[in-house]
């Protein structure tokens, strides 16, 4: 009997993970990661900002213009340096957008954050790189 319940317990995880594998979501989640993936190659490893512009969406084109966008691949590869390693970490979605979080680390700076947005259509609204600093601990107040 415990083997009979045993296998129907498998069964029943087995089905609901491919129903899970099968959701809107998990189209939604697969979708996003392979237009972050590309434009995370196009800006960051080859810095073609005109390229990774075309990636975003129509009216995320409208409002940076190529002129912006080269000019920020710029400060970005003289601030950070060249993409050395990325990791996915999250992703979340929210009502009107989602959100995909990376861990990254480049040549000057060993852990940066990257957020991209999406659109509820699945295309990429903006991003995000921010360097992550330890906080500098305060020196311990001297008692007199």
């Amino acid at each position: 009997m415990k083997k009979y319940i045993a296998a129907a317990a498998l069964i029943v995880l087995l089905l609901s993970g491919t129903a899970m594998a099968a959701s809107p979501d998990a189209a939604a989640f697969s979708g996003e990661q392979d237009i972050a993936r590309k434009w995370v190659d196009t800006m960051l490893v080859k810095r073609d900002s005109s390229a990774a512009l075309k990636l975003m969406a129509g009216d995320a084109q409208k409002e940076i213009d190529k002129a912006k966008l080269n000019t920020l691949s710029g400060d970005i590869a003289s601030r950070l340096g060249q993409l050395k390693e990325r990791r996915f970490v999250s992703w979340t979605r929210f009502d009107q957008a989602d959100q995909m979080i990376y861990l990254m680390t480049f040549e000057k700076e060993p852990a940066v954050r990257c957020a991209l947005l999406f659109d509820k259509k699945g295309q990429l609204q903006n991003f995000a790189l921010t360097p992550l600093k330890e906080k500098a601990e305060k020196p311990a107040a001297k008692k007199k």
